[in-house]
């Protein structure tokens, strides 16, 4: 693949795209670390696999009800305003967890509620900030942009899960929510000294209801976007949800304590930052679909080989394999549908993005909940995946238009 003409490093010399890109960072390091350390310590409380997968839904709830709601209001108010929000509230919220924690009142519920909380700070996160940087950077570079932003999320998959596991052997849950209590605060200063010029249209808030039919209208007249769409669906109902595993296998399977199991977590996002970083740098129009499609594929792969291993060398092997599918999938799932939509609807396709990966997510860890309860986690992992790769290949046959040969048109 030959090189982007305008890659990462020309966007990162640039001040606000800097600014935003290094805020995004900070909150993906505060969701990993909350994602191993609450997996783990449900799972040391209950010890029951179910509930680590019902506590990780909770997050994905707000994402599907939220996510079509916020990428129409983000065409009208002050995206730096909105994530400024999350910000400030991720400070509170964490903060009174670790206070919680400290005092020894740290009850499942506390967790549960903060979980639904981190869950609406994703949903507006996602589409937001995703939103801002392709517009700092521009279309010609959204490929780029979208790579960059995958690969720091996918560095701090790497750095966080090792991070929460640290903590939570050697300090407790409470040092791992102060932390990310103090990493909010950093990303509050960071975004509030950012300056933008944004267009505002607030009294347009009053047709929110008919744009989001529009966008709907808009993408369903698509067939290449519902089918891009479709795949999204189909990895995170039968193939992402198993992350919340992780933490289960490595105690179960591996016999691991708590920072062991953040490092092999932190596998996956080794792989990922790999992945993200090759698409940011090397991809293509021409590759888009490819990319897409492959990144699904072996991700299902590398986690069948990780749910059968019974070795931590090899199950990393297979979370740094799974990482690499995941970060291609990612960082094309933003991309085409970014460019793929009609410019003046493209904040309100991001949102149907969002809604989709929140919708589908639920799903997911319901099936696999059920899964688990009836098969236990080794064999729900080997279930989901399997019929994973079917939904797959029904997805391919049934829309023609997203197969890797077929043209990719940018608006």
């Amino acid at each position: 693949m030959a090189p982007s003409p305008a890659g990462p490093l020309s966007l990162l010399a640039e001040g606000p795209f800097r600014r935003v890109w290094l805020t995004g960072g900070l909150i993906s390091i505060v969701r990993w670390i909350e994602f191993l350390t609450i997996g783990v310590y449900v799972f040391e409380l209950t010890r029951s696999a179910s509930q680590v997968v019902l506590f990780t839904m909770l997050r994905l709830v707000p994402m599907a009800l939220l996510g079509a709601v916020v990428g129409a209001v983000a065409e009208h108010l002050s995206r730096r305003g909105l994530l400024l929000g999350v910000l400030g509230c991720g400070i509170v919220v964490t903060a009174a967890q670790a206070l919680l924690a400290w005092t020894g009142r740290l009850e499942l519920w506390h967790i549960a509620l903060g979980a639904l909380m981190s869950g609406v700070f994703w949903a507006i996160d996602l589409p937001v900030r995703r939103l801002m940087l392709i517009e700092l950077a521009g279309p010609a570079r959204a490929a780029p942009a979208m790579g960059l932003d995958a690969a720091t999320n996918n560095a701090t998959r790497m750095l966080g899960p090792s991070i929460g596991g640290l903590l939570l052997e050697f300090i407790g849950i409470h040092g791992a929510f102060m932390l990310s209590a103090c990493l909010y605060l950093c990303g509050f200063v960071l975004l509030g000294r950012l300056r933008l010029r944004e267009t505002l249209n607030r009294g347009a808030l009053l047709q929110i209801l008919p744009q989001i039919r529009e966008g709907f209208r808009i993408v369903a007249g698509d067939r290449a976007l519902v089918g891009t769409l479709a795949v999204t669906v189909v990895f995170n109902v039968f193939l992402w949800p198993v992350t919340s595993m992780v933490p289960v296998i490595g105690q179960a399977q591996l016999h691991l304590s708590a920072f062991p199991i953040g490092l092999l977590m932190s596998a996956d996002g080794l792989g990922a930052l790999a992945g993200a970083l090759l698409v940011a740098t090397r991809t293509r129009a021409v590759h888009f679909r490819r990319l897409y499609l492959m990144g699904v594929t072996l991700f299902a792969c590398a986690s069948i080989v990780f749910a059968l291993s019974p070795w931590p060398l090899l199950s990393g092997a297979a979370q740094i394999a799974a990482g690499f599918g995941s970060a291609s999938f990612a960082t094309m799932q933003a991309t085409i549908v970014f460019l793929s939509a009609p410019v003046a609807a493209r904040s309100r396709a991001m949102g149907l993005v969002t809604v989709c990966i929140g919708a589908a997510a639920v799903i997911g860890f319901l099936h696999l909940r059920l899964l688990t309860d009836l098969l236990g986690a080794q064999w729900a992992i080997l279930a989901s995946m399997v019929e994973g790769l079917l939904a797959l290949c029904l997805a391919v046959l049934f829309w023609p238009e997203i197969r890797p040969k077929a043209p990719f048109v940018a608006h």
